[in-house]
Protein backbone atom coordinates (compact mmCIF):
# COMPACT_ATOMS: atom_id res chain seq x y z
CA UNK A 1 0.00 0.00 0.00
CA UNK A 2 1.42 3.50 -0.91
CA UNK A 3 0.16 6.21 1.57
CA UNK A 4 1.47 10.23 0.57
CA UNK A 5 1.98 12.81 3.42
CA UNK A 6 1.16 16.09 2.46
CA UNK A 7 2.76 18.43 5.19
CA UNK A 8 0.28 21.66 5.09
CA UNK A 9 1.85 24.98 7.09
CA UNK A 10 -0.48 26.07 9.43
CA UNK A 11 0.36 29.95 9.98
CA UNK A 12 0.85 31.51 13.51
CA UNK A 13 -0.59 35.38 14.01
CA UNK A 14 3.19 36.28 14.50
CA UNK A 15 4.29 34.15 11.05
CA UNK A 16 1.80 36.46 9.34
CA UNK A 17 2.98 39.53 11.46
CA UNK A 18 6.54 38.88 10.50
CA UNK A 19 5.34 38.00 6.88
CA UNK A 20 4.11 41.28 6.48
CA UNK A 21 6.95 43.28 8.24
CA UNK A 22 9.13 41.37 5.48
CA UNK A 23 7.09 42.52 2.93
CA UNK A 24 7.22 46.24 3.60
CA UNK A 25 11.08 45.95 2.68
CA UNK A 26 10.49 44.30 -0.57
CA UNK A 27 10.43 47.53 -2.80
CA UNK A 28 11.39 46.23 -6.42
CA UNK A 29 9.83 43.83 -9.23
CA UNK A 30 12.55 41.23 -10.82
CA UNK A 31 11.28 41.71 -13.88
CA UNK A 32 12.45 45.73 -13.49
CA UNK A 33 15.87 43.61 -14.69
CA UNK A 34 14.36 43.43 -18.06
CA UNK A 35 13.32 46.90 -18.46
CA UNK A 36 16.67 47.90 -17.60
CA UNK A 37 18.20 45.38 -19.85
CA UNK A 38 20.45 43.38 -17.02
CA UNK A 39 17.87 40.42 -18.26
CA UNK A 40 17.33 39.23 -22.12
CA UNK A 41 14.06 37.31 -20.83
CA UNK A 42 12.44 35.63 -18.46
CA UNK A 43 15.08 32.38 -18.93
CA UNK A 44 17.76 34.51 -17.59
CA UNK A 45 15.68 36.51 -15.06
CA UNK A 46 15.07 32.83 -13.47
CA UNK A 47 18.64 32.04 -13.43
CA UNK A 48 19.64 35.30 -11.97
CA UNK A 49 17.19 34.52 -8.88
CA UNK A 50 18.19 31.18 -8.61
CA UNK A 51 21.67 32.39 -8.00
CA UNK A 52 20.91 35.60 -6.08
CA UNK A 53 18.60 33.00 -3.64
CA UNK A 54 21.93 30.51 -3.57
CA UNK A 55 24.31 33.69 -2.24
CA UNK A 56 21.70 33.64 0.42
CA UNK A 57 21.01 30.47 1.24
CA UNK A 58 25.33 30.04 1.64
CA UNK A 59 25.71 33.39 4.00
CA UNK A 60 22.03 32.19 5.83
CA UNK A 61 19.83 35.04 5.14
CA UNK A 62 16.18 34.32 4.77
CA UNK A 63 14.57 34.29 1.84
CA UNK A 64 11.27 35.60 3.34
CA UNK A 65 12.97 39.26 4.07
CA UNK A 66 14.52 39.26 0.75
CA UNK A 67 12.24 37.77 -2.36
CA UNK A 68 8.63 36.73 -2.69
CA UNK A 69 7.07 35.32 -5.67
CA UNK A 70 4.31 36.91 -7.37
CA UNK A 71 1.84 36.94 -10.13
CA UNK A 72 1.26 40.36 -12.28
CA UNK A 73 -0.77 40.98 -15.17
CA UNK A 74 1.54 41.74 -18.36
CA UNK A 75 -0.49 41.60 -21.61
CA UNK A 76 -3.47 40.15 -20.28
CA UNK A 77 -1.53 37.25 -19.21
CA UNK A 78 -0.82 36.32 -15.62
CA UNK A 79 3.05 36.14 -15.49
CA UNK A 80 5.41 35.09 -12.22
CA UNK A 81 7.35 37.92 -11.11
CA UNK A 82 9.53 38.19 -7.95
CA UNK A 83 9.12 40.78 -5.25
CA UNK A 84 12.64 41.63 -4.02
CA UNK A 85 14.56 44.08 -1.52
CA UNK A 86 16.87 46.27 -2.35
CA UNK A 87 20.15 43.87 -1.55
CA UNK A 88 17.98 40.90 -3.41
CA UNK A 89 17.61 43.38 -6.56
CA UNK A 90 21.45 44.30 -6.30
CA UNK A 91 22.19 40.18 -6.11
CA UNK A 92 20.49 39.55 -8.64
CA UNK A 93 21.67 42.76 -10.96
CA UNK A 94 25.06 41.39 -10.21
CA UNK A 95 24.97 37.68 -10.55
CA UNK A 96 22.69 38.79 -14.28
CA UNK A 97 25.35 38.36 -17.63
CA UNK A 98 28.08 40.07 -17.12
CA UNK A 99 28.33 41.11 -20.76
CA UNK A 100 25.28 42.99 -20.68
CA UNK A 101 26.73 47.00 -20.06
CA UNK A 102 24.43 48.04 -17.44
CA UNK A 103 25.41 44.42 -15.22
CA UNK A 104 29.33 44.60 -15.99
CA UNK A 105 29.05 48.65 -14.69
CA UNK A 106 27.05 47.77 -11.58
CA UNK A 107 29.90 44.93 -10.83
CA UNK A 108 33.14 47.70 -11.45
CA UNK A 109 31.34 50.15 -9.77
CA UNK A 110 30.64 47.97 -6.55
CA UNK A 111 34.05 46.57 -6.58
CA UNK A 112 35.63 50.37 -6.74
CA UNK A 113 33.55 51.17 -3.57
CA UNK A 114 34.74 48.28 -1.94
CA UNK A 115 38.17 49.37 -2.55
CA UNK A 116 37.76 52.66 -1.71
CA UNK A 117 36.09 51.73 1.76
Amino acid sequence: MLVTFEQTRTYSPLDEFLDSLAEQQLTYYASDLLEKRCCDNIEELGQAVRRATEVCHTMHLPLRENFKVVYRSQNGEVVQDWRLSPMAYLLMVINSDSHKDVVARMQVEMVKRVLNS
